[in-house]
């Protein structure tokens, strides 16, 4: 097999990976929307091409959608980007807002960090006195990185079903996506939480906090203490 430079990175398969992601209807917002969370400004962090931004613009002013990735974020600037929706190409810990948010929120970004408890604390810094930190992560217990077939096998089961969803051309395209080489180099180099691991190293940044069992991820939300209280 041929060796990938940067696995971890989504520039080389942008626009797949948008396609497969809006045939994923809920699956970036279903938990985040059952929070009820509306107010002035929200940071999506780990954006990707923007699904959760949009979904954020009926319930925020405003809405920063944050990226390392330029392509993903220009398709997010090109297909979802209402007026309140703004797209930055930047590093977590080089974004600079002295007001804070009154939501904080990640999707399955935070495996990817080099240092994961930095970027607990750097979410959690970014909060505005009450407002509240959702994040939610990919989790494995059985093993730190799944195996290929972790990957594959459910793709070639769940076939007939996908079709049923969401047609022929659609399901095969998924299909393909879940054996593409590139995109199998990237899940091949995460490495995950366990359940354990994770209410353990979310617990410890944010005291308090509610976890819920999303099956394939763990989900948190954590409320920050107004000025001088305690966390609720």
């Amino acid at each position: 097999m041929t060796q990938i430079a940067d696995p971890q990175s989504f520039d080389r398969f942008a626009l797949d990976y948008d396609r497969f992601v809006s045939l994923l209807p809920g699956q970036n917002t279903a938990w985040l929307a059952g929070l009820g969370l509306k107010g002035d400004q929200a940071l999506d962090a780990g954006c990707g091409s923007g699904h959760a931004a949009e979904f954020l613009a009926d319930g925020f002013a405003e809405v920063i959608g944050l990226d390392l990735s330029g392509p993903l974020i220009d398709i997010a600037r090109a297909k979802r980007a209402p007026a309140n929706v703004r797209y930055v190409v930047k590093d977590l810990f080089d974004l600079d807002d002295e007001d804070g948010f009154d939501l904080v929120y990640s999707h399955t970004m935070l495996h990817h960090l080099e240092d994961y408890r930095a970027g607990l604390e750097r979410l959690k810094g970014l909060a505005r006195p009450g407002g509240t930190v959702a994040l939610i992560d990919n989790v494995c217990d059985l093993y730190p990185t799944p195996p290929r077939k972790a990957y594959t096998w459910p793709a070639l089961w769940g076939f007939p079903g996908e079709i049923r969803r969401v047609g022929l051309r659609d399901a095969w395209f998924q299909l393909r996506f879940w054996h593409d080489r590139r995109w199998l180099a990237h899940l091949l180099s995460d490495r995950y939480l366990s359940r354990e691991q994770f209410r353990d190293l979310y617990g410890s940044v944010f005291s308090g906090a509610r976890f819920d069992d999303l099956g394939f991820a763990l989900a948190m939300a954590w409320t920050a203490p107004p000025s001088g209280g305690e966390p609720r």
